[in-house]
Formats: structure tokens, C-alpha cells, sequence
């Protein structure tokens, strides 16, 4: 964003508003909230969720597969990186469910169609303008912010808003969570926005919440600690989405891991873990982790195959993580398979993104998701009654 724009939205948030609607405010009745992490340019599900029996996997990726005692067993087959460690105690209270083989058939593994499929849910003879949560959402009426999104949102110039495109939501976007937890107003913080997101912006800051749990440091896990101070003085909110980046900002030093993968992909895994591990002490802590669910997902997962560069290329299935109080934990789906394919590309995906999301409309936000995808999608058992 250029710093006129980021200074005309400075301005119009300390600008009196027709409507004073601040969007952090305590109301009445509290919403169920979803928080999406995007795991910015496709992590590698295969040594996410390692096949640690598999000798196939071990020679398709000679230097970088993750060796026996570098994985945390949790099946006969499959564990674990060991950087996932912090969410053992999520696992264990069966909290965390395994989405295994997810994605949408059709991916290009090419990052702007892939990541425009992904935030819209379309198949791949579509076109939409809308997001996904734009259209479950859209007919809610809220007078304060829709969402809150932190670090990387969307690659594109127009309508940047991810999975909020069409600007029928109040979507504010902050690059740099510390600097809010530093300043306390949204408005200073706020570096892209859409047409109802700038109206909504709220001209007053907001108080620091007292937390005993503690956060790492760094730009995630700062993001896990605005979204939980947020989470906790606005109970109404229906989103907050994280995108977990490099600590340089470049995708490519976090999980988009094309080259040196050894270097980055253990860390970038860590920084996940820690995070969703301190998100859900902090939301236990203000009593809201039974009304949260958190899920992780990405535009496509790696190929099976190590390249050239000691790194993975653009896969097709993933794996990705549900948590929250009332999550059933376990394993749904199946792994996606070991299989010997091109540098690029890889085995399809079981599960079709869109059931998740199914599942969040109609389970999670006791929604009708009839008309919101291009047909029916059957929900994924992942929800307590």
C-alpha cells in the first residue's frame, strides 16, 4: 500500500464517523468465532504429516524427508514433525483434528489461480468475484467489523480481501500486529481495508486485556495475541484470519519451501505450533475457547518429489489442522499417497475443501449452505453436538 493510502485511511479513522459503530465492543451476544490461519504459499503436508514407515518417501526425497527420530509417531504410519511438539496436549485432550488428502480438484498449482479458487471456493470452470465467507456471511446484518485480518491477505490489486472479496463486508487488514498491541487504535494500524471495512473503522482505541499466558515474540505469534485480546473484547466478531509468513516477510523462508527447504520449513513449523498452542491457553484464559474454531488451510500442498534445490515444488492434496473446544479430535480422511509423480504436482485430493467449509457454515455457524458452492458438499464429521 502506498503511504497516502495508508494515511487517508489514518485520517478517515480518526475522522468522525456518521454512525459511531466502534468494532471492538463488548455486546450482548456472544457469536462463535472462526479463525483461519493461511499457511501463505502451500506448506508441504509430507513433512507435516510425516509417512514415516513409507521407504518410497524416503527415496523420492533423499536430503530433505524428516527422519524417524525427527517425527512424533501418532499412528502406525504417519506423525508428526517433531516442531509440532507443542501441539501434542491439543491432540491428547482431543481437540485437534487431522484433515488429511483436502484440497479442490482442478488446481493449477500456479499461486494466483490456485489462491483465487481457494479464497472464492470455485471450481475450476468457475469464476467468482465473491469470497467464501462473503457469501456465508452476507445476509448477517452487523453494524461493526466482519473480520479482522492480520499479515498477508490476498496477492491481487483489486479487491484484496482473500476469502472477504466483494465488498459486502466490514474487512480491515493490519501487516504488523505488534505495532496494534503497541498503539491500542486500529485505525493507525490498519493498512488496507475495503468500502464497509474504512466506514466501520472504529475513531476510539481499546484497552489492553490482562493475559497470564504468554506469546512468542514474533510476528505470528504477536498476531495470536491481537486475536485473542480481540476475541476477548469483541464477542461478536465473526472472523479473524492469520496468515503465517517468513520472518523477513518472503513466503519463500516460511512454507513455500521451493529451495533450501531444511532451512526453514522445521522453524516455520515451530512458530505454527507455538502459536495455535498459545492461542488456545489464551482463549481458555477469557472463556472462549468452546466458542472458537480454528483451521488451517492453503492453496495446495507440495509434491511428494525432492527437487533440484533441495526443496519441494507445487503439490495438489494437503493435510490441515481443525482445533477448538468443540472439535472431535482424531484423524479424518485418508494421507495423501507417496507417489512418484513430476517435480510439480501430486496426488488428488480425497476431501474437497468446500466440506470443510460446509461444515463451518452449516455446523459451526448454524447456517444454510444451500447455493453457497456450485453444488452440495456433504459435512465433515468434525464438530461436537
Amino acid at each position: 500500500m502506498s503511504p497516502s493510502r495508508r494515511r487517508a485511511l489514518q485520517a478517515l479513522a480518526l475522522a468522525p464517523i456518521a454512525a459511531r459503530l466502534p468494532a471492538i465492543a463488548a455486546p450482548n451476544d456472544p457469536a462463535r468465532l472462526l479463525v483461519l490461519v493461511f499457511l501463505y504459499g502451500g506448506n508441504d503436508n509430507f513433512n507435516t504429516w510425516v509417512p514415516y514407515t513409507d521407504s518410497l518417501y524416503y527415496k523420492l526425497r533423499p536430503t530433505i524427508a524428516v527422519p524417524r527420530e525427527g517425527v512424533i509417531p501418532v499412528t502406525e504410519r504417519h506423525g508428526l514433525h517433531r516442531s509440532l511438539a507443542p501441539l501434542m496436549p491439543v491432540w491428547e485432550a482431543r481437540e485437534l483434528a487431522v484433515v488429511q488428502g483436502i484440497g479442490l480438484p482442478g488446481a493449477t498449482q500456479q499461486h494466483y489461480r490456485d489462491s483465487e479458487m481457494t479464497f472464492t471456493a470455485a471450481g475450476s470452470d468457475e469464476y467468482l468475484r465473491e469470497g467464501w465467507v462473503t457469501r456465508a456471511l452476507a445476509s448477517r446484518a452487523r453494524s461493526g467489523l466482519d473480520a479482522i485480518a492480520f499479515e498477508t491477505l490476498d496477492v491481487r490489486e483489486s479487491d484484496p480481501m482473500g476469502p472477504f472479496r466483494g465488498d459486502k463486508l466490514g474487512i480491515v487488514q493490519v501487516q504488523y500486529a505488534s505495532e496494534l498491541l503497541w498503539k491500542r487504535k486500529l485505525g493507525e494500524c490498519v493498512i488496507d481495508a475495503n468500502t464497509r471495512g474504512r466506514a466501520r473503522i472504529p475513531r476510539d482505541g481499546f484497552p489492553p486485556v490482562s493475559l497470564k499466558t504468554s506469546f512468542p515474540e514474533e510476528p505470528f505469534g504477536q498476531a495470536v495475541r491481537a486475536a485473542v485480546e480481540i476475541a476477548s473484547l469483541d464477542r461478536t466478531l465473526p472472523v479473524i484470519h492469520i496468515a503465517l509468513n517468513g520472518l523477513d516477510g518472503d513466503k519463500h523462508h516460511s512454507v513455500d519451501t521451493h529451495w533450501d527447504q531444511l532451512n526453514y520449513h522445521g522453524d516455520a513449523l515451530k512458530r505454527l505450533a507455538e502459536g495455535l498452542a498459545a492461542m488456545r491457553a489464551g482463549l481458555q484464559e477469557i472463556g472462549r475457547w468452546e466458542e472458537t474454531l480454528v483451521v488451517t488451510y492453503d492453496e495446495f500442498g507440495r509434491s511428494p518429489v525432492e527437487n533440484p534445490e533441495r526443496g519441494t515444488h507445487h503439490g495438489h492434496a494437503s493435510v490441515h489442522f481443525a482445533l477448538g473446544g468443540r472439535v472431535k479430535g482424531g484423524l479424518i480422511g485418508e494421507a495423501p499417497r507417496v507417489e512418484r509423480v513430476h517435480m510439480v504436482g501430486g496426488p488428488a485430493p480425497t476431501i474437497d475443501t468446500r466440506r470443510l467449509w460446509t461444515t463451518v457454515v452449516q455446523g459451526w455457524w448454524d447456517a444454510d449452505a444451500s447455493g453457497l458452492f456450485a453444488r452440495r458438499f456433504e459435512p465433515l464429521d468434525l464438530l461436537k453436538g
